[in-house]
């Protein structure tokens, strides 16, 4: 039976050969404080390895399992007898957070049975010039190198792609070179979880890219990896996907038709791109809405309302469309979204009242409609009472009232909020005037209907126009007999 061999906070192992130095002081490596996390309060002193491993360790012949993550070893490089432990039966080995530094040795490649090797985040200068070692490692299915210097790996991908066991891979904030082509086909068949985070890349990704050739893939992490162009269809090709994210790039255009055949994805992050188009649109191309737990589109060129059918993402948790182009109000089948905790609309052009119906989501922390064009009454509720910052929910919308904002909707003498019209003068002219022509319309078809059904009106009316004619012909007639009499006279 093999053996495993922790050596950590709290269990130390005479086999490592180490110095035991503590978090008081003494020995010059400094402690650490885990708190909680590793299962003791945080005011507790905590005891870190360093020094050197000795060669000693290479009498544990059985070993299959070496962790000596979370530890100090002065960035020191890695040994090299590693390589040998356990006589190559070594599966797990977690240097991660350990402080070992310089090259990575490549004598890692002759432990033929490693199934997950960590390598994350050690000594800041951490460095390996190539991965010719990676294709030995045949079982290999973990392989995390977080922050590790690649830079110099021109043929990272293709030794990456040599490992068919492989399911998941971290080599974010490596530095990675994108100098060469992809290999013509994947190998990669079984790799579930790629994270390539923060690696300028700064190409765009063509339909053939190898990430679309990846049929196990459920997580993809691709934030800050300075990609342009538009997010191809070929993204389709992934319908195991459960996380996508793209964020921090320079994406643009459309989301494509094809997001809708990933009826499995849980998150989407798009944050920080130059995607342009209607915000109702794009939640139609997200396939099954149901799924969907996570959507963060902040900061692109979304435009249009939020649509009634936003109320289909029954399970959504987080939805962020803060600094886009939204307009119009907020629809109340919001209030359907009972799995919602955080809700952003900040920073963009939305008006009118904010629906009743979100003082209904019971299971709401954090709401921002801060810097919009809202008014009306804030509503009440019992969950938004519990939210903290209230006032800074609020603000940038002066047309709101009630508490937690300082304007009070029950005083008189408030004038509603309203945007200020230059032409306000000239409004009132017009209104005058379309008043007149109202009224005279209004006046004159009461007496045409009068007329009209009543009899005696009718006779009246025209018996005293005949007689008014009759006078006006007489005084008319005399005048003009009188006038021609005194000019044949004179």
């Amino acid at each position: 039976m093999g053996k495993t061999c922790r050596l950590g906070v709290g269990e130390p192992r005479t086999e490592a050969g180490g110095e035991l130095r503590d978090a008081a002081g003494g020995g010059g490596s400094g402690g650490r404080e885990y708190g909680d996390a590793r299962g003791s309060s945080p005011w507790q002193l905590q005891l870190l390895l360093g020094g050197d491993i000795r060669s000693s360790l290479l009498t544990l012949r059985h070993l299959k399992q070496l962790d000596l993550s979370g530890n100090n070893f002065g960035g020191q490089p890695i040994p090299e007898l590693i390589g040998a432990l356990g006589r190559g039966r070594l599966t797990h080995l977690n240097l991660s957070e350990s402080h070992f530094g310089c090259r990575i040795p490549p004598h890692l490649g002759n432990l033929s049975k490693m199934v997950s090797l960590q390598l994350n985040h050690m000594a800041d200068g951490t460095y390996s010039p190539d991965l010719a070692w990676v294709p030995r490692l045949r079982k290999l299915q973990v392989l995390g190198m977080y922050r590790v210097d690649l830079s110099a790996a021109v043929n990272w991908l293709h030794a990456i792609n040599i490992l068919p066991s492989l399911t998941d891979l971290d080599l974010s904030y490596c530095a990675l070179p994108n100098s060469i082509s992809p290999p013509a086909h994947s190998n990669l068949t079984k790799l579930q979880t790629l994270s390539l985070v923060s690696n300028t890349f700064n190409t765009s990704l063509g339909a053939k890219n190898l990430l679309w050739d990846l049929p196990s893939l459920q997580n993809l992490f691709l934030n800050g990896c300075g990609i342009d162009g538009p997010i191809p269809d070929a993204v389709g090709n992934l319908t195991s996907l459960q996380s996508l994210y793209l964020g921090s790039n320079k994406f643009t255009g459309m989301v494509p038709l094809s997001f809708q055949k990933l009826q499995n994805l849980i998150e989407l992050v798009l944050e920080t791109n130059f995607v342009i188009m209607d915000v109702a649109e794009l939640l139609h191309r997200l396939g099954n809405f149901s799924s969907l737990a996570k959507i963060d589109l902040d900061n692109n060129d979304l435009y249009g309302e939020v649509p009634v059918s936003i109320r289909e993402l029954i399970n959504l948790d987080e939805l962020s469309l803060a600094h886009n182009n939204l307009h119009g109000t907020i629809t109340q089948s919001i209030g359907a979204l009972q799995a919602l905790e955080s809700f952003d609309l900040s920073h963009n052009g939305l008006s009118g009242k904010i629906p009743t119906s979100i003082s209904s989501l019971t299971s709401l922390t954090r709401l921002n409609l801060s810097y919009n064009d809202l008014s009306g009454t804030i509503p009440s509720g019992n969950q938004l009472r519990t939210l903290e910052d209230q006032a800074s929910i609020y603000t940038g919308n002066p047309g709101l009232c009630g508490p937690p904002v300082p304007r009070n909707c029950s005083r008189t003498d408030i004038i509603p909020y309203a945007p200020q019209e230059h032409n306000e003068g000239m409004s009132d002219v017009v209104s005058l005037y379309l008043s007149m022509c109202i009224g005279f319309v209004v006046g004159l078809w009461i007496v045409f209907c009068g007329f009209l059904f009543k009899r005696k009106w009718r006779i009246g009316w025209f018996s005293f126009t005949d007689h008014m004619y009759d006078r006006a012909y007489v005084h008319v007639a005399m005048g003009w007999a009188s006038l021609a009499r005194n000019i044949r006279q004179g």
